[in-house]
């Protein structure tokens, strides 16, 4: 459009680029990029206008037909890089909502008078495979949860996070975790005999260990390897 009708005109009037940019002293890289419409290479939309008008008046043509030429182009560019509209969402029908609490209003009575329906042999056996269930769940190592402690060892370490925080976390040679804490969070385990501990960031975090505060293991951005309670007098200095 507008980039065919500058180089027609120009060639009309028997003038290269050069000679046009020593007439209005605008840079030949310039007057190119218009005649190619590659608008992004000349530094705004001012400027553009204006070095067209320019170059018009190097030829003695009135600008005004290109600089319409010029925003119609701009135009269409624009609505032609509009982004399509969301699709609508699909609404369910009533009856997607219904067929559950109908399931609800058969079941849950249908399980409140199961129970009354068993004789005291089936319940018997029932409290016995609970306490199978029960022995065998006892023997499953927790995983990392708010509630890792349950206090039944000889050791809890608390953590206790003020900055982010890696850590690597090992228990009696046995479980181990690594996770990231961030302000605020704040976890507890437990152990029979130690706890070996790396830490990415040692001044972000706080540790009590069987109930007795021991603050930071190290200084902030430090990287620190400690084995509890062995370790206890290094953290206290």
């Amino acid at each position: 459009m507008l980039g065919e009708y500058l180089r027609k005109h120009r060639e009309e009037a028997n003038h290269t680029l050069k000679e046009i940019s020593l007439i209005t002293r605008i840079r030949c890289e310039y007057l190119k990029a218009l005649e190619n419409e590659e608008f992004g290479k000349i530094p705004g939309e001012f400027f553009v206008k204006g070095y067209i008008k320019e170059f018009l008046k190097a030829i003695s043509i009135e600008p005004s037909e290109a600089i319409r030429l010029y925003e119609e182009q701009m135009k269409a560019n624009l609505e032609a890089q509009e982004p399509l509209p969301p699709p609508r969402k699909k609404k369910l029908p009533p009856q997607v909502f219904l067929y559950p609490l109908v399931v609800l209003l058969i079941v849950v009575p249908l399980i409140m008078l199961y129970p009354h329906n068993k004789s005291p042999k089936d319940l018997d056996g029932k409290v016995k495979r609970e306490s199978r269930i029960d022995r065998v769940v006892t023997m499953i190592p927790n995983p990392v949860a708010p509630a890792e402690a349950d206090y039944t060892n000889e050791h809890v370490l608390e953590i206790s996070a003020i900055e982010d925080t890696w850590i690597y976390l090992k228990i009696d040679d046995n479980l181990s975790y690594s996770m990231i804490l961030e302000p605020g969070q704040k976890r507890i385990w437990t152990g029979d005999r130690q706890f070996f501990l790396k830490v990415g960031n040692a001044g972000g975090i706080r540790l009590t260990f069987d109930g007795r505060e021991l603050g930071a293991p190290g200084k902030r951005g430090h990287v620190v390897k400690l084995t509890l309670p062995q370790d206890i007098k290094e953290i206290k200095e």
